[in-house]
């Protein structure tokens, strides 16, 4: 597909600007950190493919974007980040512009899940990477549902998936929702507004009670305090604060 259809009329500065679009690819992710290892890659660089045959989810899962049904793409930035923490600036963005650009009544599950209801219609996966000019990279990998209906998706996540198709009955333009996200994305990343405060403006967890499962056999029951300066969550867990600094190993349940 010709890059420059993801380029007419685009409205950032930086974001999204120079970007490589592949038909098929195994992961954007993955394709950025080679790139990283071999050439100059400016900020706000981004990589789009169409299918990705071996994406990245969390907790080293697959993301499921075999088929030309979603937004695929990988965004790369530099240290100093503008934003800290920067994992969760990515689904602040996306999650504003489906609630501003398309009617969605997205929310953010901590640290970088976007959920619509109680399913998930978005993901975020960064990871941190040296270039070969030795400066600090940070690989954000985003994946969002637009066209899929409901027997698209396997049947073990059939129940807690949507898309933005199923959710507005409506159609899209990949394009389109390229190029609203980049904006998205560069007012949010640029904006120099405390990041956890608009995290916590598109959340429904502060207060509610959460059950999650520890390595996968440990399960806990916990309040969601608040979120700290850093992006952790604090939780209350028999009486006692706890401050839950990654998610790796905790699988939190959707319905709170």
């Amino acid at each position: 597909m010709n890059s420059e259809l993801f380029l007419k009329n685009i409205k950032t500065n930086i974001y999204g600007k120079n970007i490589d679009v592949f038909e098929t690819i195994e992961s954007t992710n993955d394709y950025a950190i080679k790139c990283l290892d071999t050439e100059d890659v400016p900020e706000g660089k981004t990589y789009l493919a169409l299918v990705q045959t071996n994406g990245k989810g969390s907790h080293g899962n697959n993301w499921i974007s075999d088929k030309p049904l979603g937004l695929w793409l990988t965004i790369v930035v530099y240290n100093p980040y503008k934003q800290n923490p920067l994992s969760l600036t990515p689904a602040v963005a996306l999650c504003k512009m489906l609630r501003n650009n398309y009617d969605i009544d997205a929310h953010l599950k901590w640290p970088n899940d976007i959920l619509v209801g109680n399913k998930k219609i978005a993901g975020i996966l960064c990871q941190v990477k040296t270039a070969r000019n030795k400066e600090q990279a940070c690989i954000i990998g985003v994946g969002l549902n637009i066209y899929q209906e409901k027997n698209d998706f396997d049947s073990n996540i059939k129940d807690i998936a949507t898309s933005m198709k199923i959710i507005k009955n409506a159609d899209y333009n990949l394009q389109d929702v390229y190029k609203n996200y980049m904006k998205c994305f560069e007012d949010v990343y640029t904006s120099g507004l405390n990041v956890v405060d608009e995290w916590c403006e598109y959340t429904k967890m502060i207060g509610k009670e959460i059950k999650a499962i520890k390595d996968k056999k440990e399960i806990i029951h916990a309040k969601v305090k608040d979120i700290t300066k850093d992006g952790y969550l604090e939780v209350l867990v028999n009486g006692k604060i706890e401050i839950w600094i990654s998610r790796s190993g905790l699988d939190i349940d959707v319905n709170y």
